[in-house]
C-alpha cells in the first residue's frame, strides 16, 4: 500500500475509445501479435462459437471484423470471478480477448474494432521485460541478505527475527511470473508428488476428479496454481508457449529465483533459507523467456497478468509478488485485488533512474528499490518519492530452474525482481508473529521498524523509501544479540 505520509505521484488516465499505452515503458518489450482486448460496453455481451472456416459470433460488426483479420478466439478474460459484486468485478467481466491471424497489423485492427458500437476501449497485449541475472552458488552462508557476516547489521536482520517467528502456512504469496520450479527441492519438497513443501496446494483439486473442475473456479485440475500463457511470442526452444494449462512449470528460472527469496523451505538441510520459510508460494504463470536473437530475457503478457492477478486474489493469495515493468492495462485487474484485501509488492526497476512505471504509481502497490551489502542503493535500482521501502538485490542467492540442463539449482542473482518478493517474505513473516494484526497493519509495521539509510545514501535522501526493512526490529528485538545472531 502506498503511504499517505510520504509524497506519491499519482498517474492521472483519462480513458477514451482507445485506451493509451503508458508513456512511462521503459520495460516494454513489444506486443503479443494478433491479441487485442476489448472491452465492451455495459449490457453488450456476444456469443461466440467456433467453427472449422472461423469464428460464428452474433454480432455483425464483431464477425465482419473477425472475417477481415483472421479471427481464431473471442473469449472473456475473466470467467467466473468469485468475487462478483466487488469493486472492479463488472469492468473485468466486460473484458474480452481477441485472438487474430498473427500477422494482423495490430494498429489497424485496433481502430477498426475501436470504432464498432458496444465497444468502449481497446488495447494491444503488452509484453514487459523480467531482470535476470547469471551463475549458481548454494547455502545460506551465501545469502548475506538474510545474514551479512561482511558488514554487520546491513541485512534484513532474518536470523534474528526467525529466532522469534516462523512463517505460518496459512499465509499464501502468489508469485506471478515465468513459472515456479514447483519440483525443487527446496520448494516443493522431497515427497513424490511435490506437497510437503512450500507450494501452495489447491485441496480439492489434488483430492477431487481428475479432468473435472472440483471447486468450480473454471480451470480444472490447478493442483499447484494455473498457466495463463496460452500464446508465447519468440519462446525459447523447449519452452511451453502454446496452451493455458494446469502446470505452472518455470523454465527461465526468474519466477523460480523470486519464489525461494520469498519463501524456500527453510530448516530442511537442503540448499537455502527463505525469508519467509513455512508460508506458501502459489505458483501463477504469465511470462516466458523470449528468443529475440539477442541476450535471453524474460517478459511477462499484460492480459496474463491480468488474468493472474485475478487467479491468485479468488483463490486465496494474501500477498502478489509482480518482479517486471507493468502497464496501465492491469488498472482493473490490480483494483480487484486489493478491494478485496491483498496486497501486491512490485519491482521499482533496473533502469537506474527516478522515472516510475504503472505499478509504482498504483496506490495499491508497494514499490521496492534494491540495496548493496553496505546499505547503500545498488547502481541499476531504480529510486524515487514513489519508492515505498529498500530491501537486498544484489548479489541475491536462490533457488533456479536451468533450462539448459532442465534441472533445479540454485543461483546468485541481481535485481529490484528479488527485492520485491524479499519484501513480501518479510511481510509475510511479521504477519505471521503477530497473527492478531490485519495484513495492512504488518505492512505499517514494516514501515515503522525499517533502518533508515540516508547517511548511506546521501545522495538519495527521500527516494529510498521508509528504508531498509528490519525483521528483528519487527519482531521485537527483546534479547542480547550474541556473535552469530546477526
Amino acid at each position: 500500500m502506498k503511504r499517505t505520509a510520504m509524497p506519491t505521484v499519482i498517474l492521472l488516465l483519462a480513458l477514451s475509445t482507445i485506451l493509451a499505452t503508458s508513456a512511462l515503458a521503459d520495460s516494454l518489450a513489444g506486443y503479443i501479435p494478433g491479441r487485442l482486448v476489448l472491452e465492451f460496453t455495459p449490457g453488450f455481451t456476444p456469443t461466440v462459437d467456433k467453427a472449422a472456416d472461423g469464428l460464428v459470433i452474433n454480432d455483425a460488426g464483431l464477425q465482419e471484423l473477425s472475417t477481415r483479420f483472421g479471427g481464431k478466439d473471442l473469449e472473456q478474460l475473466f470467467p467466473n470471478l468469485k468475487h462478483p459484486n466487488k469493486s472492479g468485478a463488472a469492468e473485468l467481466q466486460r473484458q474480452w480477448v481477441v485472438v487474430l491471424d498473427e500477422r494482423t497489423n495490430l494498429d489497424e485492427a485496433l481502430s477498426a474494432y475501436a470504432a464498432l458500437d458496444g465497444v468502449s476501449k481497446v488495447w494491444k497485449d503488452e509484453m514487459h521485460y523480467t531482470s535476470i541475472a547469471v551463475p549458481n552458488d548454494p547455502s545460506l552462508v551465501q545469502q548475506w541478505y538474510l545474514r551479512n557476516t561482511t558488514y554487520g547489521d546491513k541485512d534484513i536482520r532474518w536470523l534474528g527475527g526467525w529466532a522469534e517467528a516462523q512463517g505460518d502456512s496459512n499465509i499464501i504469496i502468489a508469485i506471478i511470473d515465468s513459472g515456479v520450479d514447483w519440483q525443487h527441492p527446496d520448494l516443493g519438497g522431497t515427497n513424490a508428488d511435490f506437497t510437503d513443501g512450500a507450494i501452495w496446494i489447491n485441496w480439492t483439486e489434488y483430492f477431487g476428479t481428475p479432468g473435472s473442475d472440483d471447486d468450480g473456479n473454471g480451470r480444472i485440475d490447478d493442483i499447484r496454481g494455473w498457466d495463463f500463457v496460452s500464446f508465447a511470442t519468440d519462446p525459447w526452444p523447449g519452452e511451453d508457449g502454446s496452451f493455458a494449462d494446469n502446470d505452472p512449470m518455470d523454465f527461465g528460472g526468474h519466477g523460480t529465483g523470486c519464489a525461494g527469496s520469498a519463501a524456500a523451505i527453510t530448516n530442511n538441510g537442503i540448499g537455502i533459507s527463505g525469508t519467509a520459510g513455512g508460508c506458501k508460494i502459489m505458483a501463477v504463470r504469465a511470462g516466458w523467456l523470449l528468443n529475440d536473437g539477442g541476450t535471453p530475457g524474460g517478459v511477462v503478457g499484460m492480459t496474463y497478468a491480468s488474468q493472474a492477478i485475478t487467479y491468485a486474489t479468488d483463490n486465496g493469495a494474501n500477498l502478489i509478488n509482480c518482479s517486471w515493468g507493468s502497464s496501465s492495462s492491469l488498472f482493473t485487474a490490480l483494483n480487484y485485488a486489493t478491494t478485496n484485501g491483498v496486497q501486491v509488492v512490485n519491482a521499482a526497476g533496473n533502469d537506474g533512474d527516478s522515472i516510475p512505471e504503472y505499478l509504482d504509481n498504483y496506490s495499491g502497490s508497494i514499490s521496492v528499490a534494491a540495496l548493496s551489502s553496505d546499505d547503500t542503493k545498488v547502481g541499476f535500482s531504480n529510486f524515487g518519492s514513489w519508492v515505498e521501502v529498500s530491501a537486498p538485490g544484489d548479489n541475491i542467492h536462490t533457488t533456479w530452474f536451468d533450462y539448459t540442463t532442465m534441472s533445479s539449482s540454485y543461483a546468485t542473482v541481481d535485481g529490484t525482481s528479488f527485492a520485491s518478493p524479499i519484501t513480501c517474505g518479510a511481510i509475510a513473516l511479521i504477519w505471521s508473529a503477530n497473527p492478531g494484526l490485519t495484513l495492512s497493519e504488518a505492512v505499517d509495521l514494516m514501515y515503522d521498524t525499517c533502518d533508515n539509510l540516508d547517511a548511506a545514501n546521501p545522495g538519495y535522501v527521500g527516494d529510498l523509501g521508509a528504508g531498509r526493512i528490519s525483521l528483528l526490529r519487527a519482531l521485537g528485538d527483546n534479547f542480547q544479540k550474541g556473535p552469530d545472531e546477526f
